[in-house]
C-alpha cells in the first residue's frame, strides 16, 4: 500500500517539477513529514510492546503503525527493525532536503 502511494506521489510531483511549478526540494517535504510521523508512531508502538503489563500480549498500539506493519508475525524485534528502517529513511530524507535546498540556492544565484 505504501509503495502504491509512493509511486502515485512520484508521478504527481514529477509532473509539477517538469512544468516548473515545484522545486525538487519542495517535493521532498511531504515524504520527509510522512517518514518522521512514521518513525514516531513505530517508535511508540515498539516501546509499548516492551511493557507486557500494558496489554494482553503483543499488539499494535496506534492506527498509523497498523497501516505500516504487516497483519501477522508481530515481535518486538520486528517492531524495532521497522522503527530503525523508518528512522534511517527520515534522516536520509532530511539530509537530501538540505542538500537540494543548497543546490536550488546555488542554481538561482548562477542564473541571476
Amino acid at each position: 500500500m505504501v509503495l502504491i502511494l509512493l509511486i502515485l506521489y512520484g508521478i504527481i510531483t514529477g509532473i509539477f517539477i517538469s512544468k516548473r511549478k515545484m522545486k525538487i526540494s519542495q517535493a521532498v517535504i511531504p515524504m520527509m513529514a510522512f517518514t518522521i510521523l512514521s518513525s514516531v508512531a513505530l517508535g511508540q508502538n515498539y516501546t509499548v510492546s516492551l511493557i507486557p503489563e500494558a496489554n494482553d500480549g503483543i499488539g499494535i498500539s496506534n492506527f498509523f503503525a497498523a497501516f505500516l506493519l504487516p497483519e501477522n508475525g508481530w515481535t518486538s524485534e520486528m517492531f524495532l527493525a521497522k522503527y530503525e528502517l523508518y528512522l534511517g529513511i527520515s534522516i536520509a530524507l532530511i539530509l537530501l532536503y538540505f542538500t537540494l535546498v543548497i543546490v536550488d540556492m546555488t542554481n538561482s544565484k548562477v542564473k541571476a
